[in-house]
């Protein structure tokens, strides 16, 4: 797969949940079992304009030809989603979260992979 296509690809998905967790947080984890309190809602709306912005800077690098600032943002993806992962997986092991939140796991396992093939692997 391209590179251009795996961004595209990434940024659809974190606009995707980017617009679910801003307008509508409360449907966007209540499939994984997830109940939120004000405070819940209001960081899931702060995460929901974050990955807005990452999904932002996923469409507008797809076209930019490498570059170390390029890579860079590459390898920060890679990190973010590896390390993004662990609190998902604790939520759901503690109970916090349902099975369904496996989804979200294999979703970040998938990226990151992809970040870590284009941002550190291939030349």
């Amino acid at each position: 797969m391209p590179l251009s296509l795996f961004l595209l690809l990434a940024a659809l998905n974190e606009a995707i949940f980017g617009v679910g967790f801003l307008l509508v947080p409360d449907m966007t984890v209540a499939p994984m079992g997830v109940v939120l309190n004000p405070a819940g809602t209001m960081l899931a709306r702060i995460l929901g304009a974050a990955l807005i912005f990452m999904a932002l800077i996923f469409f507008w690098i797809r076209s930019v030809p490498s570059s170390e600032a390029k890579t860079a943002v590459l390898r920060a993806a890679f990190i973010y989603y590896v390390v993004s992962a662990v609190p998902i997986i604790l939520g759901i092991t503690s109970g916090l979260a349902n099975a369904t939140a496996w989804g979200t796991v294999v979703i970040h396992a998938l990226l990151a992979f992809g970040f870590w093939h284009f941002g550190f692997r291939k030349k």
